[in-house]
């Protein structure tokens, strides 16, 4: 009777992760609908002052004026609330391990707004992570209504996140992936539970504003011949190397900003002058640079262009982000992989153009995220391509491979430790956050018993999952291969935690 008993609880205790997790996805679509909108006007501005100028040149002091104030309120947005600036995904991840606390509707305000504004101006940013940031305080906000204690919140933020890279991108599992992968660093039952349910819940929402249409437009693709993947390996290291290149640009490029030491308010309009260069001479690097994907596939470019093209769009979209105005690099990062893909075209295969962009890609993203998963599963997504999974798996794997060989970190991992750094975060005290910890081959912990383990301070194990039975944890027990412990420790010593167990696999 028990166990019958414990079982029903379980069930209602998953029940609640999945009705919590429908609530999130449900606000985290209207939310990011509303955001998606502002951002494609906001492009659809742009193209009109780029006609504008061809008519007449003296239309440049408009320009100018307009791009000088644009700058200045995207800096005011950030003013107001300094967590809303850059692409928000350090932010919910310092979060989630208690070592930020955001206020979601100011962030909300200012993120929105803020991304609106940066846009408007040309700056060659992203919607993805906003739309991440946006979601995941839809889920403080449903977190908060509910009253839900501390550990169920972080469950509800990374629910939040998923859902936000779901209206962005209409990519569900991608969402899921990414949340768990790069924001949570940890998978669980009750948290996929959750996310899967706020993603699905948010798509199923955005398809009804935005279709079911594919977020790039590719052509039917060839049967991939063997000697493609040959190439394909070839690519995967290439893209390793301008992974590393992009994440060491970042760190030059955030210097610079750092070393000049502006105002807030002022620091934007050095991004809004280097896109008034871009209106007058370059103006195909404007903006995120979705319409450019489909550009390379349809449109003959030289290589030379092609070349110039990839460092212009680096450069202005890296010194874009590194201004601090709200704005992603998701985007940006799979438009320069996708040019890639076009240049190493030029040199092995024209005729196959389509699948080496698309493949370039997901194998760019990898090298600089270190998601190999989620870029895999997000370009199926967003081309609605399923015919090439072997030859994607080759060049992500390599280009993982190679990018790690390099040493850079991942950038969202600088992101973070910038974000900690800078602000001098503080830790918040007492409140509780759960982790759950599978024990895998490589682990130390096998066959230790749990009193005999240094966790750390204010860290308490609740329960030990084996074989699908439930074990109340005791100091003499044993840990076994694939055991599952689900651990309990403060926002304070979360970081510690996190750092030793689910990321140095200790």
């Amino acid at each position: 009777m028990n166990e019958i008993n414990k079982r029903k609880r379980e069930i209602l205790k998953e029940s609640s992760f999945l009705f919590d997790g429908i609530l999130v996805g449900i606000l985290a679509a209207v939310v990011g609908i509303i955001y998606r909108l502002m951002i494609t006007y906001s492009e659809n501005v742009v193209k009109k002052f780029l006609v504008i100028i061809s008519t007449n040149k003296f239309n440049i002091i408009y320009l100018i004026i307009f791009l000088s104030i644009v700058g200045f309120l995207s800096g005011y947005m950030v003013k107001k609330s300094p967590h809303s600036s850059g692409s928000g995904i350090p932010q919910v991840s310092a979060e989630v391990t208690g070592r930020l606390n955001q206020k979601p509707i100011s962030v909300l305000i200012s993120k929105m707004f803020g991304g609106f504004f940066a846009s408007l101006g040309g700056l060659s940013l992203g919607r993805e992570g906003p739309s991440i940031q946006l979601g995941a305080m839809c889920g403080k906000i449903i977190s908060k209504i509910l009253k839900r204690d501390s550990i169920k919140e972080t469950y509800l933020l990374t629910s939040g996140a998923s859902a936000g890279l779901s209206v962005a991108f209409n990519a569900p599992l991608a969402g899921v992936m990414f949340s768990l992968e790069e924001v949570h660093k940890n998978i669980s039952k009750k948290l996929v539970i959750s996310c899967f349910s706020s993603a699905i819940v948010s798509d199923i929402i955005a398809q009804y504003v935005f279709g079911l249409d594919a977020i790039f437009t590719f052509p039917n693709l060839s049967e991939i011949k063997l000697y493609v993947y040959f190439y394909m390996a070839i690519l995967g290291v290439i893209l390793g190397f301008f992974g590393t290149f992009y994440n060491v640009l970042m760190k030059i490029c955030i210097k610079i900003y750092n070393k000049i030491s502006l105002n807030v308010l002022i620091r934007p309009q050095i991004a809004m002058f280097l896109s008034l260069i871009m209106f007058l001479f370059f103006p195909i690097v404007l903006g995120s640079g979705h319409n450019l994907v489909e550009k390379l596939i349809y449109t003959s470019y030289g290589l030379i262009f092609l070349i110039i093209l990839y460092f212009v769009k680096t450069f202005f979209s890296l010194m874009s982000f590194a201004s601090g105005v709200a704005g992603g690099i998701f985007l940006p990062i799979l438009v320069q992989g996708a040019i890639l893909g076009a240049i190493f075209s030029n040199f092995v295969d024209k005729e196959n153009i389509a699948v080496f962009i698309i493949i370039s890609m997901a194998g760019y993203l990898t090298a600089v995220v270190r998601s190999p998963l989620t870029s895999m599963i997000l370009i199926f997504e967003m081309t609605q391509k399923l015919s090439y999974f072997l030859p994607l798996g080759i060049c992500c794997l390599l280009a993982y491979y190679t990018a790690n060989i390099l040493g850079t970190k991942p950038v969202y991992e600088y992101l973070l430790l910038n974000l900690l750094k800078k602000n001098k975060i503080k830790f918040d005290g007492e409140n509780e956050i759960e982790f759950e910890l599978i024990i895998e081959n490589d682990s130390k912990l096998i066959n230790k018993k749990i009193k005999d383990i240094m966790w750390g301070e204010k860290v308490f194990i609740s329960e030990i999952e084996r074989n699908g039975k439930h074990i109340i944890p005791k100091g003499n027990t044993i840990l076994h291969l694939n055991d599952k412990l689900v651990i309990e420790t403060t926002r304070e010593k979360a970081g510690t935690f996190v750092e030793k167990f689910l990321e140095g696999k200790e």
